[in-house]
């Protein structure tokens, strides 16, 4: 995974611990310190990584703009298919997740 979409997710991360916290108790530990970015590979390659962390099209739109990533698609992890509808899902009883496909 690089290490722009590392940073991303640590990003999202403490983003959502702060919206869940109290924040007002330790504004600066909103956002993480940046980190340098690793040196490019040599060759070209993809690499694909599923995440889930509440609504889908919140986290979606965070990647969908980091440098690097190609696309960013929203769907579900977890349950059964035949469940796999928003409504369906939003009653929390299916066993799915929000998830975001990143690539």
């Amino acid at each position: 995974m690089s290490s722009r979409i590392r940073l991303a997710i640590i990003a999202l991360g403490s983003l959502l611990a702060t919206t869940a916290c109290n924040a007002k108790a330790n504004p600066a530990a909103a956002i993480p310190a940046p980190e340098v970015d690793s040196p490019r590979a040599s060759a070209p390659s993809k690499q694909t990584a599923v995440i889930s962390g509440g609504c889908f099209w919140g986290v979606q739109a965070v990647f969908q703009h980091v440098k690097g990533v190609i696309s960013a698609t929203s769907g579900y992890s977890g349950g059964s298919a035949k469940t796999a509808e928003y409504e369906t899902v939003s009653t929390g009883e299916t066993g799915h997740a929000e998830s975001v496909q990143i690539v």
